[in-house]
């Protein structure tokens, strides 16, 4: 882990180094494969995910992602990694790792009989609807908006199915235990 200390002075120090290091030496670590943090050095707070937002907004120019991928990291708002990795994963066509992120839960839920071999195919149907091969190929694997739209709707209805199941096994757990 490659740790760097952000100064008062809005000044970059790579503590692993013992140097000053710029917005672009932050990017030269990252394509290298490192692992960046970076902290503030009063008050010692992870403040990584704004930085690298300003490594990301610098670079613009040069950058060779698509507009429609800056414009998702804004859309998503805030300053966690979390919302800046789901947005990248949506806006890149990660729809394929939700599914199998999806059929890997459902089949636990399965397997710890929370799910019903029929609950378990219905909620299949539900939440993993095959999209047109023609629109894809056409789309060159990019997701279109209705893709997005879609995939959405589908993390909600499992969490709310997440939900309901886990309710429904706390109050058969609750009437069992009388």
């Amino acid at each position: 882990m490659q740790t760097i200390k952000k100064y008062a002075n809005r000044k970059l120090y790579h503590t692993n180094r013992k140097q000053y290091i710029t917005l672009e030496g932050i990017a030269a670590l990252i394509q290298a494969g490192e692992q960046v943090q970076v902290l503030n050095n009063e008050t010692g707070e992870d403040i990584t995910a704004p930085v690298l937002s300003q490594v990301v907004v610098q670079a613009r120019g040069r950058s060779r992602l698509p507009m429609h991928v800056l414009t998702g990291l804004i859309q998503a708002g805030g300053d966690t990694l979390t919302g800046v990795r789901r947005t990248l994963m949506t806006t890149l066509g990660g729809s394929a790792a939700v599914d199998a992120e999806i059929k890997r839960r459902l089949e636990r839920l399965h397997e710890e009989g929370a799910l019903s071999a029929a609950e378990l195919e219905r909620l299949r149907r539900l939440l993993l609807a095959e999209a047109d091969a023609g629109a894809l190929a056409e789309l060159a694997g990019l997701p279109s908006r209705s893709d997005l739209v879609r995939l959405n709707a589908q993390v909600d209805a499992l969490a709310a199915a997440v939900e309901q199941l886990l309710a429904e096994r706390a109050q058969h757990d609750h009437e069992n235990s009388r």
